[in-house]
């Protein structure tokens, strides 16, 4: 038996009792007969960094390594592989694939101590030399001479570095970890941005409506600072930042700088061109990284990709604490087709790519692990039915924390999985546009109880039909992007019957402008419904209903927001219905055979769509709204009429009204235990379940092994 004994045991098997086995496979390692010695048909498997992949896989005698394990259980009952405390190396990643190998029955991968099992795609380096002063020479900060330490990666063994394409959000490529965290490469400003306004070659043609141009080359700028003429080009001078919208970030390769002129050509188009075209003297954001001469304070390095060599200056002591470089390009651990996998307690750790990645599994659950330090992303899903997320935490990815998409729009089959109960927090170190909490979807799945802060952009973006997004808190996002949505969605007139309901949003950013939005329904997205949300200051507008139809805000609090509701009709501008680079709405729609019988039963009113001025914001309810201090609780844009929309029982008050109510500019909290005295005064406001926000809300709490 494992730690825990029968009631283990016995707690495994009901997890799993019903469910179908697979098949398992691994990644470059033969398949093994299924002549194993003690151990090969037992319920329990145990491996240790002290092990040995010769032992049979007891308490007494583990194995070394996982795949070992895994392989080990083929053909036993419901099976658990106990992880002792230490490091586990996973080279190019752990795949178990249905399609080949023996059968598989329902594991769980788990550790013996919660959070003491370490799931790695990085090596560590070591033999650290000073810089050389012919090296040296060329940094700018004098202490960083004195401090930046060499490690010849090809001497010590490790592969070939990757080559960094010309464009690139995040590239999956290799980092450097120290004291469990991503360090920088070097970059400038270090901590701010820069602006250039003078754009030499936008590089595109004049805008073709509202938002897009074609682009035909790279542009150039002028460089807004003399700076540019310390940097040896020759190295590879990357730069990232807003090229055009504040809404669309990208790293891009310098090609060539004029040292003379100051004029800076990139390598590489950005989809939308240089410099805004509706407004030519914006400031464009951006900062230089992967930049030799620029490595000036702790906690920054320089990978040399060509002579395969690190440069560090080391936070810490390197000889006490190890120096990580991320390999595993993989994700760590990938399922194809199983069914019954369960990941518990587990952390899983500096890789370039994924952490978890299960395609078209059932019944597949990843519960209280640590996923971290991933050059993409933490956990995703896609395809398959009935896998949830629960309780983990997932920090320090270069773009989301979790994709989860399951089930089918076309016949609206319910894929029935879940976030539930996570923490996710600052995200997005690589690809700002990516950095959210969750993206949902394909239809019927659920967001719900989740913590999520700390984000370059919006919190959760979903698209899809039938989700649920309840009870999540979230706040601190939209920390770069403006023209963004705290919770988001859109451009789809079919992605319908979707609830947005009870979540908590507060203490985010709004950068003016396009600015943020609580809840943003962009670009004609309909049928969504609106419910119960308290959206607590820092944002622009409370919801942004971005000339869509059919859809309910309905009993939402709304407390010192420049704007409660804002509506447009942005719906003709320039939009077309079958122009192509347009929103392709009614394609969307054909697509998914909208009007089948199944669609026409559960959607009458996207069937009629076409029949009822389809570009305007009809159909929209608004209910027993309460705004607190709002200063326009209601925005209409100038070409929406007032009796498109149906508007009852929305109260205002002011933020006086009710004495417990902080200022939402002094980042004071909130206490939601307060605000039964706030519906109390609006009758037919149904009650928010305030105290079931939040991963606090769940009623249920983690299944914990612990060593005998």
């Amino acid at each position: 038996m494992g730690p825990g004994g029968s009631v283990v045991s016995a707690m495994v098997r009901r997890e799993t009792v019903g469910f179908k086995g697979s098949y398992v496979s691994m990644n470059h390692i033969a398949i093994l007969s299924l002549a194993f010695a003690a151990g090969a048909l037992a319920s329990d498997v145990y491996v240790s960094p002290q092990g040995s992949d010769d032992s049979p896989g007891t308490r007494e005698k583990p194995l070394a390594s996982i795949r070992k394990a895994l392989e080990t259980v083929r053909g036993a009952e419901p099976a658990t592989v106990w992880l002792a405390a230490g490091e586990y190396g996973v080279g190019d990643g752990l795949v178990l694939d249905a399609a080949s190998g023996g059968p598989l029955p329902a594991v769980t991968i788990r550790s013996e101590i919660p959070h003491q099992a370490r799931i790695s795609g990085a090596r560590q380096v070591t033999g650290f030399t000073a810089i050389s002063p012919e090296e040296a020479v060329s940094l700018i900060s004098e202490e960083a001479r004195k401090n930046v330490r060499v490690a010849d990666l090809k001497a010590l063994g490790f592969p070939a570095l990757a080559t960094l394409p010309d464009a690139f959000r995040a590239p999956g490529c290799e980092e450097v970890i120290f004291n469990d965290m991503p360090m920088q490469s070097a970059r400038w400003p270090n901590d701010e941005f820069t602006a250039f306004t003078e754009v030499i070659d936008a590089g595109a043609s004049d805008p073709v409506h509202w938002v897009t141009r074609e682009v035909y080359r790279p542009g150039s700028f002028r460089f807004p600072s003399d700076r540019a003429k310390l940097w040896d080009f020759s190295r590879g001078v990357y730069l990232h930042g807003f090229w055009c919208y504040e809404w669309a970030d990208e790293v891009l390769k310098a090609a060539s700088y004029n040292p003379e002129s100051g004029e800076l050509r990139l390598a590489a188009k950005h989809g939308y061109g240089i410099g805004n075209p509706w407004d030519k003297k914006s400031k464009r954001t951006f900062y230089a990284l992967h930049v030799f001469e620029e490595l000036d304070r702790p906690g920054e390095y320089y990978l040399d990709r060509v002579a395969n060599k690190l440069y560090f200056w080391p936070p810490g002591d390197v000889n006490t604490t190890p120096v990580r470089l991320t390999l595993c390009r993989n994700p760590l651990f990938k399922a194809v087709g199983v069914a019954s996998l369960v990941l518990r307690d587990l952390v899983l750790e500096n890789g370039c790519g994924w952490g978890v990645q299960l395609n078209n599994c059932t019944r597949s659950t990843v519960e209280n692990c640590v996923v971290r330090n991933l050059g993409l992303g933490g956990i995703n899903n896609s395809g398959g039915q009935d896998n949830q997320v629960v309780r983990c935490e997932v920090t320090q990815t270069g773009s989301q924390a979790i994709a989860m998409t399951a089930g089918d729009r076309k016949t609206l089959t319910r894929g029935n999985c879940s976030v539930v109960g996570n923490h996710l927090h600052h995200l997005g170190r690589l690809d700002w546009l990516g950095g959210r909490g969750v993206v949902l979807g394909g239809c019927g799945n659920r967001v719900a109880n989740n913590l999520i802060h700390d984000c370059p952009t919006g919190g959760v973006s979903y698209g899809g039909n039938e989700h649920v997004l309840e009870l999540n808190e979230v706040h601190s996002t939209c920390l770069l992007y403006a023209d963004v949505g705290v919770f988001y969605t859109g451009r789809d007139w079919a992605s319908r019957g979707n609830i947005v309901r009870w979540n908590y949003i507060h203490s985010n950013v709004d950068h003016g402008g396009s600015g943020s939005q609580a809840i943003y329904l962009d670009d004609c997205d309909s049928g969504d419904e609106v419910i119960g949300n308290i959206v607590f200051g820092g944002v622009g507008r409370g919801v942004l209903l971005g000339g869509g139809r059919d859809n309910t805000i309905v009993g939402n609090i709304f407390i010192d927001l420049p704007k409660g509701i804002h509506v447009d009709a942005r719906g003709p501008r320039g939009i077309t219905l079958d122009k192509p680079g347009s929103w392709n709405l009614k394609a969307k729609c054909e697509e998914l055979d909208y009007l089948s019988p199944l669609w026409r039963e559960r959607y009458p009113k996207l069937a009629r769509v076409l029949d009822e001025e389809p570009l305007l914001p009809m159909g929209n309810v608004m209910r027993n709204n309460i705004f607190i201090g709002c200063k326009s609780p209601f925005a209409l844009a100038k070409e929406v009429k007032p009796e498109w929309l149906t508007r009852e029982n929305n109260p205002e008050f002011q933020v006086v009204d009710f004495p417990f109510l902080p200022a939402a500019a002094t980042g004071a909290t909130l206490d939601l235990s307060k605000l039964p005295e706030i519906w109390q005064r609006v009758p037919g406001f149904e009650a928010i379940p305030f105290e079931r926000i939040g991963p606090k809300g769940l009623l249920a709490t983690p299944v914990a092994a612990t060593a005998p």
